[in-house]
């Protein structure tokens, strides 16, 4: 039996059995002790829906967040290229985890090409 498939099950017994026969044990159950089964299964399908919702709102106050440190280290790094006395080679780039123009390739050699083996292809 499916989850999704419990608790609205339970309601249809629970309010069927309340009108129809409350005073009836079925099973071993009376209707009071299914309906505090019942209830308990509400109040924490409540409490997990109250939690979700929290959760993502605190989510998104997380991706906010770094949204606006992505920005503020984007305008850090640009800053210290722009200032005089630093930009684009100074060894502070390096440590901030960027390459520094001296250490960039130029990109205007190309590596050779492996040459493809001669033989049986898979």
């Amino acid at each position: 039996m499916s989850n999704a498939y419990i608790v609205p099950k339970a309601e249809l017994i629970s309010l069927g059995w309340g009108d129809e026969a409350k005073d009836v044990v079925f099973g071993g159950v009376s209707w009071s002790g299914h309906l505090a089964d019942l209830t308990a299964c509400l109040e924490s399908d409540a409490c997990i829906a109250g939690l979700e919702s929290q959760l993502a709102g605190e989510r998104a106050e997380r991706d906010a967040n770094r949204a606006k440190l992505a920005e503020t280290n984007r305008k850090s790094h640009y800053g210290l290229l722009a200032t005089p006395g630093y930009g684009e080679d100074y060894a502070l780039l390096a440590r901030w985890g960027y390459t520094r123009r001296s250490e960039q390739d130029s990109g205007l050699t190309r590596g050779t090409l492996e040459p493809v083996p001669s033989g049986i292809q898979n």
